[in-house]
């Protein structure tokens, strides 16, 4: 039942993601290219995070990131994801905004280390020439458990 209950809830909030995607205006704006890198810190369901985005070519890029919540003691040391995502041209007419979807791999190191198969979505929004805010939804279908994901934070970007 909780399995169903994860699944229909990912699917109502992949839905949300692609239906405000799509509501944004795609205008001449669509023509300026994600060709940016950026380190960055935030927070997550995992706790502390400390997230980046590494262009590797036209509208792809690794997006690593590490996350824990400072208790060792409670086997769940560190989380990671490491997806490749497809990097979308901005959906707004200031060129700010930059939708992404990417799959790869997320787990956990601790007393028991886990890989798992990963997907992730989420947005870029440059609020200034250096600095980005970023928000995500990782979802990892055939981990046991928490098997939903998110992290929000900002991030100083190099690179074009």
């Amino acid at each position: 039942m909780k399995r169903a209950f994860d699944l229909v809830s990912v699917g109502l909030v992949s839905a949300g993601l692609v239906a405000a995607m799509m509501a944004l205006p795609l205008q001449a704006s669509a023509q300026q290219r994600p060709d940016y890198s950026y380190i960055g810190i935030g927070g997550g369901d995992d706790g502390f995070v400390v997230n980046s985005k590494l262009t590797l070519g036209d509208n792809i890029s690794i997006r690593p990131s590490v996350a824990t919540d400072f208790d060792f003691d409670d086997g769940e040391d560190v989380s990671y994801l490491l997806p490749i995502t497809y990097d979308f041209n901005a959906v707004d007419p200031d060129g700010n905004v930059y939708p992404f979807l990417g799959a790869g791999i997320g787990g956990e190191l601790g007393d028991d280390d886990t890989v798992e198969f990963a997907l992730t979505g989420g947005i870029d929004y440059r609020f200034a020439d250096r600095w980005v805010a970023n928000g995500s939804i990782s979802y990892l279908p055939f981990a046991d458990g928490d098997e939903v994901g998110f992290i929000v934070g900002v991030g100083y970007t190099f690179g074009n």
